[in-house]
């Protein structure tokens, strides 16, 4: 087994101001007890890096502060425009975010990015490298990284060596014999498929590893799935099986969750313990072919109860094609894995022929189940989605009706994952290929896999693959469950307009331009820079035109294309409601979400300043 350490130098990141989100705290809940609803906040883009594709998502949030989240993603964006793994870092719980990319990466590459952190607060970055070997064979490398200050440096890189993919990593935040230990799974051994674990005891300075813990043997593929830890440092490690050859999956009757359990550690495992049917036969052999060939997120995605209410209850959920289209199913074991119960739809309600795929499962520190998905409901398109969250109250029994997150529709399609990325190589018969891989065919649901975390305060945290208008970019939220019944038309901001401008600060995401059309679609946010609330509706308004001390360039004024009132113009009028959130309130401190401006303009080098009023309205 490999013991690897890293060596001693280190590389430094800036650091960087980031902005501040004052916010009230919210009693959640461990029960649906009358007036319980779901507060989802706006929407904040992640990723300020480019309009290249980010896909594959994973999130972590710090067990010791509740502001500093941690993601990671695949993003097309290496010198020859190919695949490399990145980490993104916030500081004020998800608005303002910092972009880490690892020198390793972009010298050659990789994929599967990995993270977490350790109970002693210190952020993991793990991945694969796909790295020429000493013979000139590309293999996927195992690479760590390691910050001890909340992911503002890092350290070098610690390489386990290769051959390795699919890794999972899974932190233990346990009070057990084992706290603070680190685990990797992962695939190796070839056509073996063989499945072990590497486990870190010094807070990830080092591993030990791979133990070996399943092998398909020629008789089947195996992959891992993410990792569990219960609440008295047990480990269980779940995978999968699948046919991997034209016979077998002819002949095969449905893959099937498999779990092993470690009580030592990770230093032993036990005997593979079947669980429910993933897939039947019939269903692998539609996933291959015709339309569904999309990869819509068929990986099983797992969360732990540790809170008092279901301790230990394991969850699973993946996207079932049994019945047609695709729903979300969950299913899960209160015994460790030795049964389980049926699967069953999460969202049994949803329009005949929509989609639901891409599922990510979380348990916040009162018991609370969440779920978000991918959801194509209300679309134009069975490839067009929103982000959907429900949560469970009683343990998955029943959840909550699926309620928006994202604030605007993804269409996959979009320009940017189109774009093939060519790779070069010698064909059997000696011939050069090229071959022209897009984001979009491969990852066309934005990855394998998406990420959900929680913090220590127990607000949700998706966080996913985003395509509204341009290549697919980090989104995420703030979810929170409170105990509050939904505000009266009166208290959510039901009075009359007032002036609010000099409480306002604009705040641009990154926008873009068409010079064919001459449009220029610009990304406003709102940030409330007052020491008082200010209630929704808020209405930005273009009341001018003109630079200088006057009306220079007035004559080149834009045309407005997407005003909420119609106008384009003078007077023209956009409206802040959805991209408040569902709270439909801006705290002192706060940033809405980014609201789409649409500009037409005349002379794009000569362009005038905008006159901006904002009107809010009188707090209750």
């Amino acid at each position: 087994m490999l013991r690897a350490r890293p060596s001693s130098r280190r590389s430094r990141q800036p650091a960087w101001l980031l902005l501040l989100l004052v916010v009230a705290p919210s009693p959640l809940i461990a029960q649906p007890e009358e007036g319980a609803r779901i507060m989802v906040g706006p929407n904040y883009l992640v990723s300020r890096d480019g309009d290249r594709p980010h896909v594959e998502i994973m999130a972590a949030a710090n067990p010791r502060n509740p502001r500093n989240l941690l993601a990671g993603a695949i993003v097309f964006s290496r010198p020859d425009g190919g695949p490399m793994t990145k980490a993104y870092v916030s500081h004020d719980g998800g608005i303002a975010w910092r972009d880490v990319a690892f020198p390793e990466q972009q010298e050659v590459g990789g994929a599967d990015p990995q993270v977490a952190f350790s109970g002693a607060g210190t952020a993991i970055f793990l991945t694969l490298a796909m790295a020429e070997d000493e013979t000139g064979r590309t293999r996927g490398f195992l690479h760590t990284y390691r910050s001890e200050d909340e992911g503002r440096t890092w350290a070098d890189v610690l390489d386990l060596g290769a051959s390795y993919d699919h890794p999972m990593l899974a932190a233990d935040h346990s009070t057990g014999r084992f706290a603070g230990r680190l685990y990797v799974s992962v695939l190796y051994g070839g056509i073996d498929y063989r499945l072990g674990v590497f486990r870190s005891e010094d807070d990830g300075r080092s591993w030990i590893g791979p133990v070996q813990f399943a092998e398909g043997g020629g008789t089947r593929g195996l992959n891992v799935d993410p990792m569990l830890v219960f609440h008295d440092g047990a480990v269980m490690a779940p995978f999968i099986d699948f046919p991997f050859t034209p016979e077998q999956t002819a002949e095969w009757t449905g893959s099937r969750i498999w779990t092993v359990v470690s009580t030592d550690g990770g230093v032993t495992f036990s005997e593979p313990r079947p669980g429910p049917a993933k897939m039947t036969g019939d269903e692998i052999r539609a996933s291959r072919t015709g339309e569904e060939r999309f990869r819509l997120g068929a990986w099983v995605l797992y969360a732990i109860d540790r809170s008092e209410r279901f301790r230990d209850r394991v969850y699973a959920v993946w996207p079932d094609f049994g019945a047609g289209p695709p729903r979300v199913v969950i299913t899960w074991t209160d015994d460790r894995g030795d049964s389980w119960t049926d699967p069953k739809p999460v969202s049994p309600g949803a329009p005949e022929g929509s989609r639901q795929f891409q599922p990510a499962v979380a348990v916040n520190r009162d018991g609370v189940l969440g779920l978000t998905w991918y959801d194509t409901r209300g679309t134009s398109s069975n490839l067009d989605f929103h982000q959907v969250f429900a949560a469970s109250f009683d343990g998955g029994e029943t959840f909550t009706p699926p309620q928006p997150v994202s604030s605007e529709v993804s269409r996959p399609l979009a320009a940017g994952n189109l774009v093939a990325n060519p790779t070069t190589f010698t064909g059997t018969t000696g011939e050069l290929r090229v071959a022209l891989l897009s984001p979009a065919s491969r990852y066309l649901s934005g990855g394998d896999y998406m990420g959900l975390t929680t913090t220590p305060e127990g607000d949700f945290h998706p966080v996913w693959a985003d395509a509204r208008g341009q290549a697919y970019q980090i989104h995420t939220a703030r979810v929170r469950v409170v105990d509050a019944p939904a505000p009266s038309a009166a208290s959510a901001g039901g009075g009359e307009p007032v002036d609010v401008t000099a409480k306002i600060a604009l705040v641009n995401d990154p926008g873009s331009y068409d010079a064919e059309t001459g449009v220029l679609d610009l990304r406003i946010r709102l940030e409330n820079i007052s020491a008082a609330p200010i209630h929704g509706p808020i209405e930005v308004e273009l009341r001018d035109f003109g630079s200088g001390m006057g009306d220079v360039f007035a004559d080149l004024a834009p045309e407005v294309l997407n005003a909420d009132n119609g106008e384009r113009g003078r007077g023209a009028r956009f409206v802040y409601d959805a991209a408040l959130g569902s709270g439909r309130i801006l705290l002192p401190g706060g940033v809405s979400g980014a609201r789409r401006w649409s500009l037409r303009l005349r002379d794009p080098i000569r362009v005038p300043d905008l006159h901006v009023h904002v009107a809010a309205r009188d707090s209750p």
